[in-house]
């Protein structure tokens, strides 16, 4: 090849990947889950019950999983104590020493009740507010921080709790009902969730079948106790037959956590991944391009001082190296695939340049 044909190559390749370059799409939409994950599970906890703090706590820290705990205000004393509703044996239940290391820990505090009994179906929406707010300010002036999810006692609602739920405060309430929440459910104060209803059931087939028909979807576990087998506890059941124990060995749990890691779904509180989706449905993003450089800002009504968890923007762009800015921060990134994911609070903005 002589020198001419040779320059005139190198510019037919130069001017083809520059048109190519011209004609890609700049693009940027909010991921449905975070990270773009294949789907998002809560892990929840009622009753507060020691065993949660003694068995499983150290197992969601293996993984680096972050769940929700729910308390019931009578039950909360400053340590660890035995309480039990009419009727049952004493369960020793978590102290506020024990709640507050969660809190520390990153794990979301919920409320459960002031007392363990069902809210009034038929009770006016103002009375039914105060009751709710009686075990929401009980809480929140112990962890010094916001609670935002109640999980109704025995899962038990009515269009009156619903309401008074909102009127109390709370953003989410989770229910029973066992079913997988969709992408965006109709009603964060009605979340449906999966129980663990004993140490056989769900069994580990059915398990890992509620772990891949949660893709694409939020899948809310409900635990209760981890009792070791040879416990008292576990001797009184098993004494007395109770199928529904609602309790399950520390094993179990070990082996269905180890189960939800190999899913690569995001794991999270409820509180973390509903506020997520709300600010998905309720954020508009803004990109514009100039010279080497993208503009990404995104737009919402919400409150962001209540609103604040991390969204995930994915970015479609052709650079190779780019430097991010974000307020006062930069870090370079090699960009792979044509795609880049990024954390951006709702109202605020990211510039992207494009380094050589």
């Amino acid at each position: 090849m002589n020198k001419k044909n040779y320059i005139f190559l190198n510019f037919l390749i130069l001017t083809s990947a520059i048109f190519a370059q011209n004609k890609t799409k700049f693009s940027a939409e909010i991921a449905t889950w975070y990270y773009d994950k294949p789907g998002a599970v809560s892990i929840s906890f009622d009753d507060a019950s020691y065993t949660q703090y003694e068995f499983a706590y150290p197992i969601l820290e293996q993984y680096g999983f972050k769940a929700t705990f729910s308390l019931v205000g009578t039950w909360t004393h400053e340590k660890a104590t035995y309480s039990a509703e009419p009727g049952y044996f004493e369960i020793k239940k978590m102290g506020w020493q024990e709640i507050k290391e969660l809190h520390d820990k990153g794990h979301e505090i919920a409320a459960h009740g002031y007392k363990h009994i069902r809210y009034k179906k038929y009770a006016s929406v103002q009375k039914l507010a105060k009751q709710m707010k009686q075990v929401k300010d009980l809480i929140e002036n112990h962890i010094q921080s916001p609670v935002y999810t109640l999980h109704y006692p025995y899962s038990f609602t009515s269009d009156s709790i619903v309401a008074a739920s909102k009127r109390a405060g709370f953003l989410f309430g989770r229910t029973g009902n066992d079913a997988i929440n969709p992408v965006t459910p109709a009603n964060m104060h009605l979340l449906e969730s999966k129980a663990i209803i004993n140490n056989h059931n769900p069994d580990e087939t059915q398990f890992k079948k509620w772990l891949n028909q949660a893709k694409g979807k939020w899948l809310i576990l409900m635990y209760h106790h981890l009792f070791p087998d040879d416990s008292k506890e576990m001797e009184i059941l098993r004494y007395h037959k109770v199928t529904h124990t609602y309790s399950l060995l520390p094993d179990t749990f070990q082996k269905q956590m180890q189960a939800l890691s190999g899913q690569n779904a995001w794991v999270a509180p409820i509180a973390t991944v509903g506020k997520y989706v709300v600010e998905r449905e309720h954020t508009k993003i803004k990109l514009r391009k100039f010279c080497h450089k993208l503009y990404i800002k995104t737009a919402t009504n919400l409150d962001t001082t209540v609103y604040n968890q991390p969204l995930t923007i994915k970015v479609k762009l052709p650079w190779k190296k780019v430097k991010i800015r974000k307020g006062k921060e930069s870090y370079m990134y090699n960009v792979k695939n044509q795609t880049l994911f990024l954390d951006i609070l709702p109202n605020s903005k990211i510039i992207i340049k494009k380094l050589k």
